[in-house]
């Protein structure tokens, strides 16, 4: 129990213990623990300006495994995205199958369940969160309802030193405005001047390294980390390795930024 409380671990900000609010921050994986079916690395738990909770952790299932089905979550919202592997993903009563950058949007109230079909083991990271807004299941239903595609199905916007993936931008039963993209940076590449913005965002870095300036202090960052950035909180990423580098960039508007 000591072991899967510890779910902060060393930040790349100095820090190694959970406090109430979430900072700004890259956060590393953290000690793995054993569940029925497979195994779970925290990132990072705790609460936000617009979230009442927040969890992030990665499960990785054994070949053939099911991942522990529960009663539907009423009062939280889930977003996974592949890792590796091949998974058989169920959100209510339809399939589909996700590789590695798949997603999955689960609003509150809906019935999910992942299996994983590899040959091997598979890992998803799964954001888990309650919003300080409270829940609006007809919002989410007007917005298209939960949401499952593949890698392969996102459109690709090319132009010389990135690419850009949009994957949704809807309401959500959490969010009025829940907006997800995915970003292929090229070496030397910065994905915007340092800016500010009142929306919080998470950066979940899927490929390669770079820099991550947080209120004009400079942070390493590697495929697999999680970078967390607060409300109105200065920020830009560059890609300083050698080859592309990846991420996810995750944001939801509350209703406090009308």
């Amino acid at each position: 129990m000591k072991t899967a409380l510890f779910v902060m671990g060393a930040l790349c900000l100095g820090s190694s213990v959970l406090t109430a609010d979430l900072t700004s921050a890259v956060y590393k994986a953290t000690a793995r623990t054993t569940e029925k079916g497979g195994e779970r690395v925290p990132f990072m738990k705790g609460s936000t300006l617009d979230l009442a909770e927040l969890e992030v952790y990665t499960f990785t299932l054994k070949v053939g495994q099911v991942n522990q089905v529960q009663p539907a979550a009423t009062d939280a919202e889930e977003l996974i995205v592949v890792k590796e592997g091949s998974l058989a993903a169920t959100i209510q009563d339809s399939t589909k199958t996700l590789g590695p950058g798949g997603v999955m949007l689960i609003g509150a109230g809906d019935k999910q369940r992942l299996r994983n079909v590899s040959g091997a083991p598979a890992t998803y990271y799964v954001l888990r969160y309650k919003s300080k807004d409270g829940i609006d299941r007809q919002r989410t239903r007007a917005g298209g309802g939960s949401f499952m595609k593949d890698w392969g199905q996102f459109t690709v916007v090319k132009t010389d030193n990135k690419e850009t993936r949009p994957v949704f931008d809807r309401p959500s039963t959490m969010f009025r405005r829940f907006d997800v993209h995915a970003t292929m940076l090229m070496p030397g590449i910065a994905s915007h001047p340092p800016h500010t913005h009142r929306t919080e965002e998470i950066i979940l870095m899927t490929q390669g390294s770079g820099e991550i300036l947080i209120d004009r202090k400079a942070h390493k960052a590697a495929a697999g980390d999680i970078v967390f950035l607060e409300a109105n909180v200065p920020h830009a990423f560059t890609n300083t390795g050698k080859g592309p580098c990846g991420y996810f960039a995750i944001q939801w508007h509350s209703n406090a930024e009308k």
